[in-house]
């Protein structure tokens, strides 16, 4: 079972010489570590710090209690002794109980060619630092900054606060201020590289 890191890996001490000012900065984000997504990076520090979070399904439930382990699928969620099984596909929204540092987080972009739509949208959002509207498909909205993102979720960051959002969840996204999506030259126009 040498494929299997999940403790292995020493804790980076540079965290502590950053300065706060950096949160602001969407750039101060380490690279993610190797093999893992931003719902494993973030699922896996909760694990680690025993850190007691609220989560919210899809149609509104409010979980809480200590991730205790999860999959691809599944989280496990524990609360006074007890353990119950969480699906991912029923999940919304995942928000622990106290601040956690958004820039540990990196976003996982796709080494495709073809970039989509949410990535150029989402990227141009992250890099500019503004704050967003989302709508999650059950009328729920949340306010923040996009901090990180990948294929499947959304880290939004606000007060020092993170949540992280399911797409699956998630209906619209809305900037506060307008953003600049030509900036990363992105052309609008698919399929046109060599």
């Amino acid at each position: 079972m040498t494929s299997r890191t999940l403790s292995a890996r020493p804790r980076a001490e540079k965290s502590s010489d950053e300065t706060p000012e950096a949160v602001t900065h969407p750039d101060a984000a380490p690279a993610p570590a190797k093999g893992q997504n931003l719902q494993d990076q973030f699922l896996n520090l909760l694990r680690k710090n025993k850190t007691p979070v609220t989560m919210f399904l899809v149609k509104g439930v409010k979980l809480q209690g200590i991730v205790t382990w999860f999959d691809n699928f599944s989280i496990l969620l524990r609360r006074d002794g007890q353990s119950q099984l969480v699906y991912k596909h029923a999940v919304s929204t995942i928000m622990p109980s106290q601040p956690v540092d958004a820039r540990q987080f990196g976003t996982v972009e796709g080494a495709k060619k073809v970039r989509l739509l949410q990535d150029v949208f989402l990227s141009s959002v992250r890099a500019s630092g503004v704050q967003v509207t989302m709508f999650l498909v059950n009328g729920v909205m949340l306010q923040g900054r996009v901090a990180a993102y990948d294929l499947f979720c959304m880290l939004l960051e606000r007060e020092g606060y993170v949540q992280l959002a399911y797409k699956h969840a998630v209906s619209t996204i809305q900037p506060l201020s307008p953003v600049d999506l030509t900036g990363d030259g992105w052309d609008g126009e698919e399929g046109d590289e060599a």
